[in-house]
């Protein structure tokens, strides 16, 4: 790769990386805004018992979804506390096993770090 080339490259990394940060900031305004209004909506639907309001491109529908609390190594811990009657040994080695035997994901990347004013 030329050194204009690499440069030309940076210089367009650098642009589009500037577009990206300007474009999460009013992401993260639009969806504070949204969650404002589900807020809203789901309060009126809950207290009303509205199950679906109809709209111009579909439905509005008002769901409950149930999801596990993710596994943490005191739940762990604790668990098999519970379930081996304290057998310190066991329960030490298996929670050792479980939780160094968890796959490590490596990404590689570049990160971009601006200069405080």
């Amino acid at each position: 790769m030329a050194n204009q080339e690499l440069k030309d490259n940076i210089v367009s990394w650098l642009t589009l990386d500037n577009d990206i940060k300007s474009l999460q900031k009013q992401l993260r305004i639009k969806r504070k805004e949204k969650k404002s209004k589900t807020d809203e909506i789901v309060n009126v639907m809950k207290s009303n018992e509205i199950a679906c309001f109809d709209t111009n491109d579909g439905k509005l529908i008002y769901t409950t979804t149930k999801t596990k609390a993710p596994l943490s190594k005191k739940h762990l811990l604790t668990s098999l506390t519970t379930y081996f009657n304290n057998d310190p040994n066991t329960i030490q080695t298996l929670s050792e096993f479980i939780l160094n035997s968890r796959k490590d994901n490596v990404k590689e990347t570049i990160k971009r770090k601006i200069k405080k004013q």
